[in-house]
């Protein structure tokens, strides 16, 4: 990682595991730039990286673009690592926003025996069987297998809703030859829950309200509506063979496809017209969207030199193309008692009333990109990178209801130039120039579509790695993000945007990884950013609010000791102890400046215990001091309270 010219960090499975991540969300709230805003069962992808959100893959294919409520879901038990890139990806991975890239990797078959079975217990009655199986399914080891598989029932926080969860993953490698390999992988994961996302208004929670505080376990929902069943499946392949000394061909694929029933009861703000600010409004909703999506990517990396320079090749070419139907109606329900909350029935029949607001879409998404890069190592000591791509993105959507149709055609160009100089004793200072484009669905006021957004990087930074014992990544950058969409206030409707935003977001970054001593882990993370809009289509509005919530400073600190040597060895080897804070700084609502969301600190801990290769026992705790923080506002009408104390309790036995 060292001769790369960005910012990159590895959340290996050892590493979440101590610290009790439930979710891709978790996984990541301990690394540098990274800000969660928000906490529901909707997404695994609640998250910032440097203002933006972040571009996502699994196992190197990008996961489906679409609303967070039907975002694909990704079990930590099957993740072996999380990797983030921090800046655009675009020369490599094509479409996406400028912040970084999240990619998971899953478990992968294994010649070697793996037999692991866990239990866990913990609040709101969480209970959960996972296991995890692998090893060779011949003599000499040329098929090997691996499944995952989990089944939860529980209860949520908010509201009488049960969480339950089933998932299955099996996989299968040939490796017929030394240069072959290929990896046949499926998975399948159903979820019945609820979209416990409760949005509370400002007046109450981060502003005054005169009736008080509304607790943080209030919930905003209708108990015999609201349900959340989602089922996702995908099937896909990793093949690749090294042709020679110089050669080497790879192409994964994958299908995948979601369903998705959802039926939700949310907050939009205080009554206006009732004076003692005690009454939510509230909406009700039925979503049913699906899609499916195919990836393929083909590509073909070559090593080789030049003189005195050692080349990496790298040319490819990858295919996407995804389909969504999204019928959704909503309409105003009864509204609710923050304060001595009654919850109605909900009327049916609103949804074929006057006040309802159906709709029926269906989208069709392409995308072919062509893209070269070449990592050129001069000598033992300069490293450079210089990559192009090209993208073509086709849109159309056909409005099923309305039976209006739009088609959209996108094409850019996104590169990377990048140096590294390897120094003595593992001092890696680098600097990078890196560009990205990302398409913008929709029309202006006048029917022209939207041009897709465009950012750039510049990054600079140093790399220093003392072998396996420490490693520390100090960065500097400055993005611009043009053709944001910002309201059109000469619309009357006041329904349409404009694309005359600019968004700049400039920072420092700082993560350490540090081992003191045998069997003792340190990570820190300290991130200062300032992200706000440069531009817009009035002079009042050149503040007008990012899309997300956006604390201007983050800072975490993890650490844990597995006792295995010295005078405690005899008595308690095997025993280990974690503990972790994580800070947030002040945040602006998302879409309201005004609001001021106040910062917070939470404190995590953990201790386990390992009895050789069989036994592991862990007992995790998140926001053990139970606070009631805010963890950000869209707006005044739109605060989430983040997740309460949670105690996981956890046995793993393995043979």
């Amino acid at each position: 990682m060292e001769e790369i010219p960005q910012s990159i960090s590895v959340v290996t499975r050892d590493r979440f595991e101590a610290q009790g991540a439930q979710s891709v969300n978790e996984a990541l709230r301990y690394t540098a730039s990274v800000s969660t805003y928000g906490a529901g069962t909707r997404s695994d992808w609640y998250t910032a990286v440097r203002g933006f959100v972040p571009a996502t893959y699994l196992d190197g294919l990008q996961l489906p673009n679409t609303i967070n409520l039907a975002s694909w879901r990704v079990d930590p038990w099957q993740i072996e690592r999380v990797e983030l890139l921090r800046g655009p990806a675009s020369v490599l991975y094509g479409q996406g926003d400028p912040g970084g890239t999240v990619n998971v990797v899953t478990k992968q078959p294994t010649a070697e025996p793996i037999r692991e079975i866990e239990v866990q217990y913990g609040s709101h009655a969480r209970k959960q069987v996972a296991g995890d199986f692998g090893g060779a399914l011949d003599a000499d080891g040329k098929l090997s297998y691996r499944l995952t598989a989990l089944a939860r029932d529980g209860n949520l926080p908010l509201g009488p809703f049960n969480d339950q969860r089933l998932m299955i993953a099996p996989s299968l490698t040939w490796k017929p030859s030394a240069d072959t390999t290929l990896t046949l992988l499926a998975n399948y994961l159903r979820d019945k829950t609820n979209a416990s996302d409760s949005f509370l208004p400002a007046q109450g929670t981060i502003l005054p309200n005169p009736n008080g505080k509304i607790p943080a376990t209030r919930f905003t929902g209708s108990p015999d509506f609201d349900a959340y069943e989602k089922t996702q499946y995908s099937l896909g392949y990793q093949f690749e063979h090294r042709l020679d000394d110089t050669w080497t061909v790879r192409q994964n694929a994958r299908y995948m496809h979601l369903r998705l029933d959802d039926r939700m009861t949310y907050g939009v703000g205080l009554d206006p017209s009732d004076p003692t600010q005690r009454t939510l409004l509230r909406y009700a909703g039925i979503a049913q969207p699906s899609y499916g999506r195919l990836d393929i990517d083909t590509q073909a990396q070559a090593r080789f030199a030049t003189g005195m320079v050692r080349h990496t090749l790298l040319a490819g070419v990858d295919y996407q193309r995804q389909t969504t139907r999204d019928p959704e109606n909503y309409a105003l329900t009864s509204s609710l008692d923050l304060y001595n909350p009654v919850y109605q029935p909900t009327d049916r029949s609103i949804f074929s009333g006057p006040g309802a607001s159906p709709q029926d879409i269906r989208q069709r998404q392409t995308q072919l990109g062509l893209y070269l890069q070449d990592q050129l190592k001069l000598g033992e000591r300069w490293v450079f990178t210089l990559g192009g791509r090209h993208d073509w993105a086709d849109t159309r959507t056909d409005d099923l209801l309305g039976g209006t149709t739009a088609s959209q055609r996108d094409a850019a160009f996104t590169g990377r130039v990048g140096v590294v100089y390897l120094a003595p004793y593992g001092i890696s200072p680098y600097l990078s120039y890196s560009t990205s484009f990302n398409p913008t669905v929709g029309t202006d006021r006048n029917g022209q579509a939207f041009k897709p957004t465009k950012g750039r990087q510049v990054e600079a930074g140093v790399k220093v790695q003392a072998g396996s014992k420490a490693s520390v990544t100090a960065s500097v950058f400055r993005i611009h993000q043009r053709n944001v969409l910002t309201p059109d206030l000469d619309d009357p409707a006041g329904t349409h945007s404009t694309q005359t935003g600019e968004v700049r977001s400039q920072g420092f970054e700082l993560e350490a990884t540090v081992q003191p001593m045998a069997g003792w882990n340190v990570i820190a993370g300290y991130t200062y950013q300032d992200v706000r809009n440069t531009r817009a289509n009035d002079a009042s509005l050149d503040k007008w609010p990012i899309a997300i919530p956006t604390p201007r400073q983050i800072a975490s600190l993890w650490t844990d000791y597995r006792i295995r040597s010295g005078v405690l060895q005899g008595v308690l080897q095997g025993v280990g102890i974690g503990a972790g804070v994580r800070y947030v700084s002040p945040t602006a609502g998302a879409q309201d400046n005004a609001l001021r969301v106040p910062g917070y600190a939470l404190f995590d801990a953990a201790i386990f215990y390992s009895a050789g290769r069989h036994w592991r026992l862990a007992l995790n705790g998140t926001n053990l001091a139970n606070r009631e923080v805010i963890s950000g506002c869209y707006d005044a009408t739109r605060c989430i309270y983040a997740n309460g104390r949670t105690v996981l309790a956890t046995a793993k036995y393995a043979w």
